[in-house]
């Protein structure tokens, strides 16, 4: 394999990859274990190689990652003494034959660092299991300045709808995520079911979603100059539950997910938030 396909595949795996804590244990990025290898003069080449050699298990070859004019296969033995003469200039990878282990090095906050990851194969779509709750998101975020404080009202009581629907509805929809558009040149995007969705995060990995229903709602602007907050937040709620009707329309696709009773539970909790919405 030619080196700028080497580093092209590389960094597809890479963006794939679930990142390890201090046991070798599957992590999220805010926890993983970085090890400090030093710079230059101070590289830790002894420390790395042992390193090296323990995570790949004594492999004999490694994939090495610097650019894509300057990837390739070389001999474990000599791989520490390659990465102490580009960590300074270069982010660099090393990864296995198998294509399922990585060592990422770099110099972060001045200091030469290197972390662990596995590679994961995400397939194109998958059941959801039996008893796998609903993950609702309600989302505000997206405002203009005359509309800030309309996000800020719909915070903490999208975070309580959220966390008390957390429950099992059957079917096959494991995702439900519903935008209140607050960008007055937006328009709203139908119900959409989707068996996969990449949502890149800001560090460029790929984190994926499955089973995933979303959807969009465009309220009256003129109508929250003459609301209160409270009435804002009541007016919003019902907009939501009666877009709801659409997981009813929609229950053949979603494979008898009970859309009624996640309208009913949706009822109850924003009576617990003293709002009285729905049918009376």
């Amino acid at each position: 394999m030619d080196a700028k396909k080497l580093y092209r595949l590389f960094y597809n795996k890479f963006h794939t990859s679930v990142y390890l804590n201090e046991k070798n244990k599957e992590c999220k990025e805010d926890e993983l274990k970085l090890y400090s290898c030093g710079l230059n003069k101070g590289f830790k080449k002894d420390f790395v190689q042992q390193n090296i050699e323990e995570y790949f298990n004594n492999e004999n070859e490694l994939y090495l990652i610097i650019t894509s004019g300057n990837s390739s296969l070389i001999k474990i033995t000599n791989i520490s003494e390659e990465i102490g003469k580009y960590i300074h200039k270069k982010q660099i990878g090393v990864i296995n034959k198998s294509l399922d282990k990585i060592m990422f090095f770099q110099v972060y906050e001045g200091k030469g660092v290197f972390k662990k990851a596995i590679v994961k194969e995400y397939p194109k779509s998958r059941e959801k299991s039996k008893g796998t709750p609903l993950k609702i998101s309600l989302h505000a975020n997206m405002y203009e300045k005359s509309t800030k404080h309309i996000s800020e009202i719909l915070t903490k009581p999208f975070e309580q709808l959220e966390k008390k629907l957390n429950t099992d509805y059957g079917g096959n929809i494991e995702h439900l995520w519903i935008d209140i558009e607050l960008l007055k040149d937006r328009g709203e995007y139908p119900f959409r079911f989707q068996k996969r969705v990449n949502i890149p995060s800001f560090s460029g990995r790929k984190e994926y979603y499955y089973n995933v229903g979303s959807y969009s709602i465009m309220p009256d602007f003129e109508k929250f100059k003459t609301l209160s907050d409270k009435s804002i937040l009541e007016y919003i709620l019902t907009l939501l539950y009666n877009s709801m009707e659409i997981l009813v329309s929609k229950k053949k696709k979603l494979k008898n997910f009970n859309a009624e009773q996640f309208r009913s539970d949706f009822v109850k909790v924003c009576a617990e938030l003293g709002c009285l919405i729905g049918e009376k």
